[in-house]
Order: C-alpha cells, then sequence, then structure tokens
C-alpha cells in the first residue's frame, strides 16, 4: 500500500513516467528485467533530473 501512497503523490508527468517504466518491466525479457532491477537499485533518486536529461526513461532499456 505503501507504493500506491507514494504514486498518488507523484505528478501527472511523475505518474505517468512510472507507468511508463512498469509497463517496459512487464514486457521485459528476464535479462532486460534483471538489467531493470540492477539499474533501479543503482539509481540515486534523491538527484536532481538535471544531471540526468532522460530522467524519466526506464533505466536499463536504452
Amino acid at each position: 500500500m505503501l507504493m500506491l501512497a507514494r504514486f498518488s503523490d507523484l505528478d501527472a508527468k511523475g505518474q505517468a513516467a512510472f507507468l511508463d517504466a512498469l509497463n517496459a518491466y512487464l514486457y521485459a525479457s528476464p535479462q532486460q528485467r534483471r538489467r531493470l532491477r540492477d539499474a533501479w537499485r543503482l539509481h540515486d533518486y534523491g538527484a536532481s533530473c538535471a544531471d540526468d536529461p532522460p530522467c524519466n526513461d526506464p533505466p536499463g532499456l536504452g
């Protein structure tokens, strides 16, 4: 339920980015899913997106 509460706090752009990343994960192969999980674990979510222009792109698929 915590994830749903945090999702509801996102603005429309943030919600769209989350849903895009979730959709990419659901359709990914097992190898791509592993890369996505690894990228998400390493990502600094407290950092500004200014240093990472495609911050709304799902990591690991690029």
